[in-house]
């Protein structure tokens, strides 16, 4: 049983992984590049970033951000919660 549920948490977190790396591709990428290093006129260079959760959490929110902050905004609109969880995720892994 135990077997069974560490599957099932594993499972999950590659969900998650590959949820992160389409979000990521979708509404990051464009800015950001698709390995995060990117650092155009508007975006900075984000892979690796350990604290992308409570940056993208304050973005949504509006409690976090400067000159970009309308621009994330609305980048991030209509994603729920677990969605900016999963981008997080994502750009943790970007090296």
């Amino acid at each position: 049983m135990k077997k069974l549920l560490v599957l099932a948490v594993l499972g999950v977190s590659a969900l998650c992984a590959a949820d992160g790396a389409k979000l990521f591709g979708a509404k990051c990428a464009e800015c950001h590049g698709g390995d995060g290093k990117e650092a155009s006129i508007s975006g900075k260079a984000i892979a690796g970033d350990t604290t992308a959760l409570s940056k993208l959490t304050g973005y949504k929110s509006g409690t976090f951000g400067g000159e970009q902050k309308a621009t994330m905004q609305a980048s991030l609109e209509g994603l729920s919660d677990d969605d900016l969880k999963a981008i997080a995720a994502h750009i943790g892994t970007l090296k």
